[in-house]
């Protein structure tokens, strides 16, 4: 099984509604063990958690294989939200425990679908590409480039 790491930023970590950029750095080493990284950037309105999650999203189309993946944010809401609910979430179909959808419920779906088939560690914290991605959504958001 190969090695995958996502690495995860936003351009705001406001909780409220707003237009936003995400970005994502998918680093994986092919057979030969040369370094490979793919980039995504997009800009969206929605809240920092929503922004998070369509990160993660989005790289997840990227993975043709099975893998064990790392996922690097800076969104410690996310993460623990992935390592202490989410299995439950799935198992009650995406409702809370008031009978209400789970916020973000989509993108909630979504990152379960996709994430069933590798092995997933999520980790806190800035990162090696949070400097660079930082300043990517800045020139992007500048040059008015989507």
């Amino acid at each position: 099984m190969y090695e995958v790491h996502i690495y995860i930023e936003t351009d705001s970590t406001s909780p409220r509604r707003m237009e936003r950029w995400y970005g994502y750095v998918l680093e994986y080493e092919t057979k030969t063990g040369r370094p490979i990284t793919r980039e995504g950037f997009e800009k969206i309105t929605g809240t920092y958690h929503q922004a998070t999650l369509q990160a993660i999203n989005s790289a997840l189309y990227r993975l043709t294989k099975d893998c064990e993946l790392y996922i690097h944010t800076p969104d410690e809401f996310v993460v623990d939200m992935v390592e202490n609910n989410l299995e439950t979430w799935a198992k009650c179909g995406f409702i809370n425990r008031r009978g209400q959808p789970v916020a973000n419920q989509e993108e909630w779906i979504e990152y379960w679908e996709k994430t069933q088939k590798h092995f997933v560690f999520t980790l806190f914290g800035r990162h090696p590409y949070s400097n660079w991605m930082k300043s990517e959504m800045e020139r992007r958001d500048r040059d008015d480039i989507n």
